[in-house]
C-alpha cells in the first residue's frame, strides 16, 4: 500500500474512532465492510487484501484472520441475539493464504441461547477458496 494511501485511511480510522458510530479504528484501517443478512442471520465483512495484512514472510497474518472472524460472529451476537456478547473462547483453523481480492468472512450461529451463543465463521476469498475457519463461544453481557 502506498503511504499516501495508509495515510488516507489512518486518517479516516482516527475520525471515525470518536464518531461515536461504533466503528472501531482497526476495522476502519482495514476498510472493513460489514453486511447484515436478517433472512439468513449471518453476518458478511469484507476486507480488501493489502500488505498491511501481512506477516513478515507474505502471508495474512493469522491474528488478523481471527480478528476478521471475531468481528463478524461478533456483529452477529449484537444483531441476532438478545443481548450484546463478548467472546469467551476462539478456535482458529487455517487452511490457506491469499496476496489479492479479498478476504470473506461469513457468520452464522451454531446455536443461540439465552447467554451464550455458538457461532462459525467461514474465511474465504471472493472467489470461494477457503482460507480459514473460526469457531467461537460468545457471552451475553446481561
Amino acid at each position: 500500500m502506498e503511504e499516501k494511501q495508509l495515510r488516507e485511511r489512518f486518517e479516516a480510522a482516527l475520525a471515525v474512532r470518536d464518531s461515536g458510530t461504533g466503528r472501531l479504528f482497526m476495522d476502519e484501517i482495514m476498510d472493513m465492510d460489514i453486511d447484515y443478512n436478517e433472512e439468513e442471520e449471518t453476518v458478511t465483512v469484507t476486507v480488501p487484501v493489502t500488505d498491511i495484512l501481512f506477516n513478515p514472510i507474505g502471508f495474512i497474518h493469522g491474528g488478523i484472520m481471527t480478528y476478521i472472524a471475531d468481528t463478524a460472529m461478533g456483529h452477529l451476537c449484537a444483531a441476532f441475539a438478545d443481548n450484546p456478547s463478548v467472546s469467551l473462547e476462539l478456535k482458529t483453523q487455517f487452511f490457506n493464504t491469499t496476496r489479492e481480492g479479498n478476504v470473506v468472512a461469513t457468520a452464522h450461529f451454531l446455536k443461540k441461547g439465552k447467554n451464550i451463543q455458538f457461532a462459525e465463521c467461514d474465511l474465504k476469498t471472493e472467489k470461494g477458496k477457503p482460507l480459514g475457519k473460526v469457531t467461537a463461544t460468545f457471552y451475553s453481557l446481561t
